[in-house]
């Protein structure tokens, strides 16, 4: 048992009750199958509980972080693609979702705090400039939209023609992503 499930176990005061909240918590995600992602989901019910976010973060690691984005999208519909390297000049994309109508290139940041919107300007910039390489590289992808995906919420949504994602308004952005298009600069 991971620290995050214990800690749940201790606040709802049994194994049983930590279950409960996980399987809340996934099914409110659409996740069907939450086996891989029990670690992560305990957090999600921890801070729907009143634990702070930087405090659960502590416990994922980045690689927990991106599995666990991955999973929210393939429950999603999304054929996804992790870790999708590109050569000259070298550059990695942490996650490839393709939909039959949106592309998305997702950067996964599991950071206990944001900068400012320079900072998410420049990260934005950048996944930009992958998101296109990526459909350069690509055969039969259609527009790609930039995602930058974080733990703590920045409080800005869309920055520089791509989106900024918290972790816990992620299935509400993948269920209006059509509604947002307009803001995202697809390349």
């Amino acid at each position: 048992m991971g620290p995050l499930l214990a800690r749940l176990v201790r606040r709802t005061g049994s194994l049983e009750g930590a279950q409960g909240a996980v399987a809340s918590v996934a099914s409110s995600l659409g996740l069907t199958d939450p086996v891989e992602a029990d670690e992560q989901l305990a957090g999600l019910a921890l801070c729907s509980r009143g634990e702070s976010i930087e405090a659960v973060s502590k416990h994922l690691t980045w690689r927990d972080f991106e599995r666990f984005s991955s999973n929210i999208l393939r429950a999603r519909g999304y054929r996804v693609r992790e870790n999708i390297y590109l050569r000259r000049p070298r550059a990695q994309v942490d996650v490839l979702a393709v939909s039959d109508r949106t592309s998305l290139a997702v950067d996964c940041k599991h950071w206990a705090r944001m900068s400012g919107r320079g900072a998410l300007a420049g990260l934005v910039k950048a996944q930009l400039k992958r998101a296109s390489r990526l459909h350069d590289t690509l055969d039969a992808i259609g527009p790609i939209a930039a995602v930058i995906l974080v733990v703590v919420d920045p409080g800005e949504r869309f920055v520089g023609g791509g989106a900024v994602v918290p972790i816990f308004a992620f299935g509400d952005f993948l269920d209006s992503i059509e509604e947002h298009r307009a803001l995202l600069e697809l390349v």
